[in-house]
């Protein structure tokens, strides 16, 4: 196999923030809680050089009261790339590599989580295709 023409450096954490809710109590009645998450992508590239900096942030129950906690994470890497065109790049940029960002995200909210009083939550499978995040960081 060949490795690919689009690259990265070892993602890393760069913002964590958990927050249980004290009064947070389940109702069995009322089945399961709703998670909602919300992710951004930023992405800032220099035009010059095929490198780019790609930070996925996602936060979890934002504006929820109710909800058993809130978490805001955010995971960045540098991403190198050649002999790629630009649609391509852009391609790479905004889902291969929120995607990839996501694969190491994922361990970290479901541990956080289970060390709290709630169980592990396990982030879903994300499309970023069709995340309203996808049309944004097109340039």
């Amino acid at each position: 196999m060949k490795d690919s023409n689009f690259q990265f450096v070892n993602p890393y954490l760069e913002e964590v923030n958990f927050s249980a809710n004290p009064d947070f109590h389940l109702n069995t009645d009322a089945g399961e809680v709703e998670i909602r998450n919300n992710f951004e992508i930023n992405i800032e590239r220099e035009q010059d050089e095929n490198r780019a900096k790609v930070e996925l942030m996602l936060s979890i129950n934002a504006e929820d009261e109710k909800a058993p906690f809130q978490l805001r994470i955010k995971i960045a890497s540098d991403f190198m790339w050649e002999g790629l065109g630009e649609e391509a790049v852009k391609s790479m940029l905004n889902l291969n590599a929120p995607a990839l960002l996501l694969g190491y995200m994922r361990p970290i909210v479901a541990n956080i989580t289970n060390s709290s009083i709630f169980p592990a939550y396990n982030i879903p499978f994300i499309n970023f295709k069709e995340s309203p995040s996808f049309e944004d960081n097109q340039e």
